[in-house]
């Protein structure tokens, strides 16, 4: 019995130093700050970044487990982010991408081709987005 306690001790204590890492790209910042706050408080830690500038070197720099993207941002969209992480082989599997653009129906399939983690419609539920980072 003293096994089982000591291996549930070690899991609790591997689960408190497993923190997941989130990056959130976009430039509503009323979006940028309730998804901080929201995601620091269930123990995430979050880097931000306001546009896709910098976006894909930051990819290539740290390990995210999640990536939230808005498509539609001045500058850098959340197309030329996507081209670039593919273009210099860097995972698009744990990207969600979230959008109030009006998208085209070839934009939607050109987001499909990505093959992204989920592609969501702002509003969304918060509930929906802490599903899809979680898994």
């Amino acid at each position: 019995m003293l096994g089982f306690r000591y291996l549930l001790l070690c899991e609790v204590i591997i689960d408190e130093f497993m923190t997941q890492n989130v990056l959130l790209i976009d430039d509503n910042q009323k979006i940028r700050e309730l998804f901080t706050s929201y995601l620091q408080l269930k123990g995430y830690q979050v880097k931000v970044l306001e546009s896709g500038v910098g976006a894909v070197d930051e990819v290539a720099s740290k390990t995210y487990d999640a990536i939230i993207l808005d498509m539609a941002m001045p500058d850098v969209s959340g197309f030329e982010v996507l081209d670039e992480m593919v273009k210099k082989k860097l995972s698009t599997e744990n990207v969600i991408v979230l959008t109030a653009a009006d998208l085209s129906e070839k934009e939607r399939e050109k987001i499909k081709a990505y093959k992204i983690k989920a592609f969501l419609e702002k509003p969304a539920e918060l509930s929906t987005i802490m599903a899809l980072i979680s898994c």
